[in-house]
């Protein structure tokens, strides 16, 4: 999504809630990625973060391994690369699922829809080590 489309769905939350923080998952260039790919990368980083200082709420980084072992995921050792993703994509769904049913993360044909569960088990994550829910 354009920053400024991003901007502009922000404003719209901000009118119907309080945006204490957002968070965003923190993860690394790409060994072996584009210069231009990890230029892009970090020019949209950088433009959201910007974008959201401007709302005034808190920024919250989080790596991958942080919310993953946060929500319990456990993957074997020893897998190839591609099984690993695999199973770290489908054992992220399987415990989106159980830790909020009602959200639907699966689309038509029965695949994940790219990114709805880690969103949802990074904002679970961040909201219960920052103790957001308390507030």
């Amino acid at each position: 999504m354009p920053i400024y489309e991003m901007y502009l769905e922000l404003l719209k939350y901000q009118d119907q809630c309080e945006i204490v923080g957002i968070g965003i998952e923190k993860v690394h260039a790409v060994p072996g990625a584009s210069a231009g790919s990890s230029f892009k990368f970090g020019y949209n980083y950088g433009a959201i973060v910007a974008l959201l200082s401007t709302l005034g709420g808190s920024i919250y980084d989080i790596t991958p391994k942080g919310w993953q072992k946060y929500i319990g995921l456990s993957i074997p050792s020893g897998l190839s690369k591609p099984a690993r993703r695999k199973r770290i994509k489908k054992g992220v769904g399987e415990i989106c699922t159980k830790l909020y049913p009602r959200v639907n993360v699966y689309g038509v044909r029965g695949g994940l829809i790219d990114g709805k569960s880690d969103s949802l088990c990074i904002a679970h994550t961040i909201l219960h080590t920052q103790h957001l829910d308390k507030l």
